[in-house]
């Protein structure tokens, strides 16, 4: 297969001749490039259509998603801070996951997900992981989150976990690691449609 030169392409020339290249790459990790700063295959399409534009008009393009966002009210709530809401930043170069990555990521949280059902379905029913000493009890009894008047309620059929993310971030061993489990409320959504909108509208020959 032959290789794409992507060694003269602007944007990526223009991006790294900053600040940003002083820092030794080996203690970086870019999920756009290899370690020998190659764009890494699954990027190709998207940066071919990114480079079209140049940086400077990357920059006005970036700009024009944080206006949509702030004229759209787009804000997320930090806990404990005076104020509370920040406007809601967000980076038009997406990232973009590899079809082997996905593979083995879907299947790991997959089992992630079904594993927390099952011990959900547990805690509010026979109970055998604290019978057991697997979970200590003060964990779950004291949790405000515990709904005492949902022991032993049954949905046949239906997932006691109803939604799930993830926080993932590569490993310098090159694998994806997860960071925590997200299963409170699905905020993330709102957001992820929120992107996509102010993306299609500043970008719309890449997210349109």
């Amino acid at each position: 297969m032959q290789r794409t030169d992507t060694t003269n392409w602007k944007v990526i020339k223009d991006s790294y001749s900053t600040k940003r290249a002083d820092t030794p790459y080996g203690e970086q990790i870019d999920e756009m490039l290899n370690r020998d700063k190659s764009i890494n295959p699954h990027w190709h399409t998207f940066m071919e259509a990114l480079d079209t534009l140049g940086l400077t008009e990357m920059e006005s393009r970036h700009a024009e998603v944080q206006r949509l966002l702030r004229e759209n009210g787009v804000t997320y709530v930090v806990h404990g801070e005076q104020h509370g809401h920040r406007p809601w930043a967000l980076d038009p170069i997406p990232l973009i996951i590899s079809n082997a990555d996905w593979d083995t990521i879907s299947v790991g949280l997959k089992q992630r997900a079904e594993l927390l059902n099952l011990i959900l379905m547990d805690i509010y029913g026979e109970r055998t992981l604290i019978k057991e000493g697997l979970i200590p009890p003060e964990v779950v009894y004291a949790h405000a989150g515990f709904l005492r008047a949902c022991v032993g309620l049954t949905a046949p059929g239906l997932p006691f976990l109803l939604n799930y993310a993830a926080d993932l971030a590569r490993g310098s061993d090159g694998k994806m690691w997860v960071l925590s489990d997200r299963t409170q409320a699905p905020s993330g959504a709102g957001y992820a449609l929120e992107n996509r909108t102010a993306l299609a509208r500043a970008l719309p020959h890449l997210f349109g």
